[in-house]
């Protein structure tokens, strides 16, 4: 008999710049292979990068490691092996529907970054849940929402800030101080952090089924991107990527994105791992996963 494990979400549940057995959900199957002794245990992921949680995207074109707008529910919807015998769904959705970009951008206020995350977090999160719940109907499976972190924090290195920024196509404007402008960025990531908390776990609660339960990243300011003890990818000295996975996104992006004007998709393509989860993080959201599900 075994144990299946079902994995839908954005770049953070596909595991962003993590090899295989790094992955979140990797490390949660290792976890319970000790409680399920002469059991296999399946790992059947359809998490893609840059995945959102609206149902008007489509599937993705590209493999999970080149980001994408796909849609989520199509994730769930189009998973036909045997929805009824799966033991654990992990999900999250809702960031990219917001807008890591916008996250980043004090300038962008139109609509105001509070409606954005309540439409994604809370309403398409919602819609989402009744879409998973019906779908993986089994009395017994236990299904988990993920919770973000603060991408940029008080804690972070504002030198380093530009790097970021520049991933995004964000610059300072001249007419805004550079102090003042990080100090809006690290306020709105502190916005989305909070607010996206507060949304998915009022979406799991309106979702009304107990098997749902909201699981915390854990992560602190501390944990923040350029952060004395960051949980994420960031960039080496030469601003290349520093997942072990790098080289091979980088053939998967010029494949993505062949022609000469797909230069600036391409580079943000080949750093798509910074801001994700590091090995360190990927544990600290498994073992965040591992504590719910009893493990």
């Amino acid at each position: 008999m075994a144990f299946r494990i079902v994995t839908l979400g954005d770049s953070i549940t596909w595991g962003q710049g993590l090899l295989e057995d790094e992955k979140f959900d990797s490390l949660v199957m290792a976890a319970l292979a000790p409680t399920h002794v002469g059991e296999d245990i399946t790992i059947e992921r359809s998490a893609h990068s840059g995945a959102i949680v609206s149902a008007q995207s489509g599937d993705p074109q590209f493999p999970g490691e080149v980001p994408e707008s796909s849609s989520i529910p199509l994730q769930c919807d189009n998973f036909n092996n045997a929805p009824e015998a799966v033991d654990l769904v992990i999900l999250d959705g809702g960031i990219n529907d917001v807008g890591v970009a916008t996250i980043l951008n004090p300038l962008a206020l139109i609509p105001p970054l509070q409606a954005r995350i309540e439409s994604a977090c809370h309403d398409g999160m919602l819609a989402l849940l009744q879409r998973v719940t019906a779908k993986f109907a089994k009395e017994g499976c236990k299904i988990v929402v993920l919770g973000y972190y603060t991408i940029l924090s008080n804690k972070s290195d504002p030198l380093r800030l530009p790097q970021l920024l520049e991933m995004h196509g964000i610059t300072s404007p001249r007419f805004i101080s550079d102090e003042l402008f990080a100090n809006g960025i690290v306020a709105r990531c502190e916005q989305f952090f909070n607010q996206s908390t507060d949304a998915l776990q009022r979406a799991v609660s309106d979702a009304g089924d107990p098997r749902i339960t909201f699981v915390p990243s854990g992560f602190t300011d501390e944990n923040a991107i350029f952060a004395p003890a960051s949980l994420l990818w960031s960039l080496t000295p030469t601003l290349s990527p520093e997942d072990p996975v790098a080289a091979a996104r980088h053939l998967l992006c010029a494949a993505a994105h062949p022609s000469p004007l797909g230069i600036f998709a391409r580079e943000k393509c080949d750093r798509a791992s910074v801001g994700h989860p590091n090995l360190a993080g990927a544990k600290q959201y498994a073992n965040q996963i591992a504590a719910v599900i009893g493990v």
